[in-house]
């Protein structure tokens, strides 16, 4: 199961041709979007700027919750044909939050992280005041341009539900074997989050890839043109950990 970032979506960039390459090495995939990603009904633009403003890490959670639990039940399209005995969930950047929850909560049965954050609360307390102050935290998103105010709400879930939330200490609960990809010169997150969290994970169940001179999406953009060397490394890895880990699937 492919779980996208903040700002991502489930047709961005390598999303498509990374659950067809995953798909053909065997393995059932479902794409999806979070329901407040912001994309609207062509699946490209980010036209529902107030759901996108409004999205809480605990509302992601749900959503990637729902979303296993219908293709456990069969009630994705072609998802009764798959075996999900054992979910993988490949999961980018944010999306590492609801993935590592889902996988606390023993609903994943083998985890690939690319390029996660490893902390819900991490703007300094200034930047907490003057969004408080404000009502609104200004993001850009580089690609179209537009600038969107996160409301308060985010804030407010990072601090009442830390504990629960927390990436590292889901790492830590999770008894799913845990593969994180980082890439060396990642301009969005640090590299040091991803290995706090494979340090974290139990060392018999985790694993760290390294991938120097890439950066955050493994240099590939939106709208998807060609393969880059160091998403086929991520990518390479994140087969070789789930043919480890789960087996080949028979979708």
């Amino acid at each position: 199961m492919c779980v996208h970032g903040f700002k991502g979506f489930k047709d961005w960039g390598f999303w498509p041709e990374t659950a067809a390459r995953v798909c053909a090495a065997g393995y059932g995939v479902v794409r999806f979007n979070f329901s407040h990603s912001g994309i609207g009904e062509d699946l490209q633009t980010f036209s529902e700027g107030e759901l996108f403003e409004t999205g809480t890490y605990t509302r992601e959670a749900m959503d990637l919750r729902q979303v296993l639990r219908a293709a456990v039940r069969g009630e994705l399209p072609g998802s009764s044909r798959v075996d999900w005995a054992k979910p993988g969930l490949v999961a980018h950047s944010r999306g590492a939050v609801s993935a590592l929850a889902a996988a606390a909560e023993g609903l994943a049965g083998s985890v690939v992280l690319w390029n996660p954050v490893a902390s819900v609360l991490w703007w300094d307390a200034e930047t907490r005041r003057q969004w408080r102050e404000s009502g609104g935290w200004p993001v850009t998103n580089a690609r179209t341009g537009q600038t969107f105010s996160i409301r308060t709400g985010l804030l407010d879930d990072a601090e009442t539900h830390r504990s629960e939330l927390d990436p590292v200490a889901n790492a830590a609960r999770t008894e799913a074997p845990l593969l994180v990809v980082v890439a060396g010169n990642d301009e969005s997150v640090s590299p040091d989050a991803g290995r706090r969290l494979a340090r974290a994970a139990a060392a018999e169940r985790s694993s760290l890839r390294e991938l120097p001179g890439t950066g955050h999406t493994f240099g590939a953009a939106h709208p998807w043109r060609e393969a880059p060397p160091a998403w086929e490394a991520a990518l390479s890895a994140t087969l070789e950990h789930f043919d480890r880990t789960l087996g080949r699937g028979r979708p």
